[in-house]
């Protein structure tokens, strides 16, 4: 399984990987993330923090607790609010 990395809007730390497939991630930003696609489902939900989650031409609001599906292949990012981190574990799936 890969390893903690810094990346450019904080830290990426996996947690579960399947059949050598990453499955689950804990994603910490400091600072706006940048625009990324993926080819499941990405499930995001909010452990820590406020911020918002930009996925094709929508804009979530988010806050500890909220959950929000992001279909493959659609650009998306996370901005976290103020100068607080934003925690979100992320799971991806190739089902709804």
């Amino acid at each position: 399984m890969k390893t903690y990395m810094e990346t450019s809007f904080g830290s990426l730390e996996p947690l579960l990987e399947h059949e050598g497939k990453l499955v689950a991630e804990l994603a910490t930003f400091h600072k706006e993330g940048r625009s990324h696609t993926h080819d499941d489902w990405e499930i995001c939900y909010v452990i820590k923090g406020e911020g918002i989650i930009i996925s094709g031409e929508n804009k979530h609001g988010v806050k500890e607790g909220s959950v929000v599906l992001i279909p493959p292949k659609t650009g998306h990012w996370m901005i976290q609010s103020g100068d607080k981190e934003l925690k979100i574990l992320l799971v991806y799936s190739k089902n709804r």
